[in-house]
């Protein structure tokens, strides 16, 4: 008994001090930076709805500087806000951080069946990029416009109902209705408007909702239990109610019915050349331009095994199932934002209105004169400068150990952009980078 407790003792203590090596990692290197709480490190403050982690990144460059590193359970993770080394993470060195910062029930990036482009990193990133990149072309985009149009004049007429009395209305909640009735006819085998009154929306929002502050910071402390918990929640849904997972369920679904129609209609002898009705159709004719070669995910360099030029049911799911979570929010974010920053400064809409008057001087707008509307362009990407979305996404993960500036970085380590503090750094902007001014660069 003595031996076993004893050796319970020496585990705990290991295992405590394992923790605790981890939590000063940085301090060890050398680098400033949130000590948060031992184990914890700062994952309670990366989780926190009423202090959103974007703009605690920002106060803590004010605080440290334009390089620090915390910690979030077992994980490092370097914060830059240095243009030169965001330079070297996403662009110059892209074959050493190519891995992805993923949460921890994120599942496996190599060998999730239903991985996504923005989850899919090394050989299955280059695989899934290179077959779905067509569908996203200008030619492919052409052949959804009119789709985009109908649910743009349903929208235009509940605004015109619910304003007509001079009442006030919520614009968010509106654009968001439209967002997710547009990703649900284009993705979601949604076959016509059900704009305010699509049962889909409250389990979007629920995506979006509060965060599972347990199940992450379980997952971060105990890396294991990431793989278990998402495995828990997939097999036992009612138990464990998740809105992410009634979304790939009834993606699933979608695709596996549009899959059976088309097989049906090929037996009909129905031309298989008919126009995509959305996505789905898109995704399902996905080829790669050529052949093409598996890549090492340890040297992101070609091994010439030749890889299926062909999606997987599994991955189309994944890809509509992204293309709604990582375009519902930021799309009805960015047309709230634009909204507000138009409705405070007069004299930008003003010009804005006498361009597209000028442009689209027809009824009908076409798709082509859409990349003429340049100010436009300039309105939508000034309001992203202002604010930035989806920012904790710009995150890499070391994949061999290298040199970032004047910085050493392990294998394993996470660097994260402080997006923020990038978008108003005066050094950058100028001294009215807190104004909105979309002109010309």
């Amino acid at each position: 008994m003595a031996i076993i407790l004893l050796l319970l003792a020496t585990g705990i203590v290991g295992l405590l001090s394992f923790y605790l090596w981890t939590w000063t990692y940085w301090r060890r290197r050398g680098l400033s930076g949130p000590m948060g709480y031992p184990i914890l490190g700062n994952a309670l403050e990366m989780l926190d709805a009423e202090n959103p982690p974007y703009l605690q990144l920002r106060e803590w460059t004010k605080k440290y500087g334009g390089v620090y590193g915390m910690t979030e359970g077992l994980s490092r993770v370097m914060v830059i806000s240095d243009p030169d080394l965001v330079q070297e993470v996403f662009v110059k060195q892209f074959d050493n951080f190519f891995g992805r910062k993923l949460n921890p029930i994120q599942g496996d990036p190599n060998s999730d069946k239903r991985v996504h482009l923005f989850g899919a990193e090394g050989h299955r990133w280059k695989r899934l990029r290179t077959i779905s990149s067509p569908t996203f072309s200008n030619n492919s985009l052409r052949k959804l416009k009119n789709t985009v149009e109908e649910s743009v004049v349903e929208l235009l007429r509940h605004i015109e109902t619910q304003t007509e009395d001079g009442k006030q209305i919520d614009l968010l909640t509106f654009y968001q209705e439209f967002t997710l009735d547009v990703i649900g006819r284009i993705a979601m085998g949604q076959t016509d408007t059900q704009m305010f009154n699509n049962p889909m929306l409250p389990i979007v929002r629920a995506v979006f909702g509060e965060p599972r502050k347990f199940i992450f910071l379980s997952a971060s402390i105990i890396p294991w239990l990431g793989p278990l918990l998402r495995a828990i929640i997939f097999k036992f849904p009612s138990l464990f109610p998740n809105p992410a997972v009634n979304i790939i369920r009834q993606t699933s679904t979608a695709v596996e019915r549009r899959i059976a129609q088309r097989e049906a209609e090929a037996k009909l002898g129905m031309d298989e050349a008919a126009e995509p009705q959305d996505f789905i159709d898109l995704f399902l004719d996905a080829r790669s331009s050529g052949d093409m070669d598996m890549l090492s995910n340890e040297d992101f360099s070609k091994t010439g095994v030749k890889v299926t030029r062909q999606l997987t049911t599994d991955e189309i799911v994944g890809q509509c199932f992204v293309f709604l979570l990582a375009g519902f929010d930021t799309t009805a974010l960015s047309l709230s934002y634009s909204s507000y920053l138009l409705a405070t400064n007069p004299r930008v809409m003003k010009k804005l209105q006498e361009e597209i008057d000028r442009v689209c001087s027809d009824p009908e707008i076409t798709f082509d004169q859409l990349s003429q509307l340049k100010y436009l362009e300039y309105v939508v990407k000034e309001t992203l400068r202002m604010y930035p979305l989806a920012t904790l996404a710009n995150a890499r993960r070391c994949m061999r150990a290298t040199k970032i500036g004047d910085y050493q970085v392990e294998e394993g380590v996470e660097v994260m952009c402080d997006t923020w503090t990038l978008h108003y750094d005066k050094k950058i902007w100028g001294e009215d980078a807190e104004e909105f001014k979309p002109e010309e660069p």
